[in-house]
């Protein structure tokens, strides 16, 4: 056996004559291109070998993982993958691991748009750049759009290997309504239509910068002592259940994840609580709120 650098890994994270040693989750009998989608949607799933032993078996493996675990095999029919890499941080890792139940049969249409969207995120630099427009069917459960999931990060496989995409618009009365980069990613360049899909939350942060930022919503006038209107982002996946200044509760105006405050005066010295769903807060000065003209687009 070699390192995992002699492995000729794809694009989609799987390669030939490899296996991940130990850490067996479960295994099943199917086809080696069937495996990768297989642990995508078996929850703690983070990674897979296929074999041929008894006609064909896909071991699914559970933990934290990084292609560089994977040891090179004499058998090349053995196929290894990787749902998630620590390295890249896509995937089952604390930096960006997968949030609560894989979701199943989840609709999904194409998105032909190009604009900035409901959410009106601030023009930045974003680490996550597949836009969805996310909508409120039964079979999103507790992923129906509400304006808190603005900015979050999806992970969604629609059979081609998963994609983590950001919550940048709402679709009310139907599913994932996947923008033309994003649908052409997840269908391999389906024409437009209608296909099913597995969605997850994932504890990824949308933008190319670590921790949470608040922001003031775009194009607001920020220098107003008596209406601030902000939110908080990039919250590795935790979802904001409120926000508060002076124990005053700011409100949604619209489907976006800012929350407006129509009192004062208050200075740039104040503090916004924003309480998290789980109960745990992270507090901000509104001198600390990022202000941008612009919403960013997306298509």
């Amino acid at each position: 056996m070699s390192s995992a650098r002699a492995i000729q890994w794809t694009k989609d994270n799987w390669a030939f004559g490899c296996d991940f040693v130990g850490n067996d989750l479960s295994n099943v009998q199917i086809r080696g291109e069937d495996c990768g989608l297989k642990c995508v949607q078996t929850q703690d799933c983070t990674h897979f070998t296929w074999t041929q032993w008894n006609g064909g078996t896909c071991w699914l493996k559970k933990g934290p993982i990084s292609k560089n675990q994977a040891v090179k095999t004499d058998d090349n029919t053995m196929v290894c993958g990787v749902v998630g890499d620590s390295e890249t941080g896509i995937g089952p890792t604390p930096a960006g691991g997968s949030i609560g139940p894989l979701l199943n049969r989840v609709l999904a249409t194409r998105h032909g748009a190009r604009e900035a969207g409901a959410c009106a995120l601030p023009a930045s630099s974003y680490a996550i750049v597949h836009p969805v427009a996310l909508g409120n069917i039964e079979a999103l459960k507790h992923l129906k759009f509400r304006p808190d999931l603005c900015g979050q990060v999806l992970r969604v496989n629609c059979g081609n290997g998963p994609l983590d995409i950001i919550v940048t618009n709402s679709n009310l009365g139907g599913g994932l309504d996947l923008y033309a980069s994003t649908w052409d990613k997840l269908t391999n360049n389906k024409p437009p239509g209608e296909t099913s899909c597995t969605v997850q939350l994932t504890s990824r942060n949308a933008f190319n910068f670590n921790g949470p930022r608040c922001f003031y919503k775009p194009g607001t006038d920020y220098n107003n002592a008596y209406y601030h209107n902000v939110g908080l982002l990039n919250t590795n996946g935790r979802i904001i259940s409120r926000a508060t200044i002076d124990n005053r509760l700011g409100e949604h105006r619209g489907a976006n994840p800012y929350y407006a405050f129509n009192f004062g005066p208050l200075d740039a010295n104040k503090q916004v609580v924003f309480t998290f769903e789980d109960g745990s807060t992270h507090s901000v000065f509104l001198r600390e709120c990022e202000y941008q003209q612009s919403e960013h687009l997306w298509s």
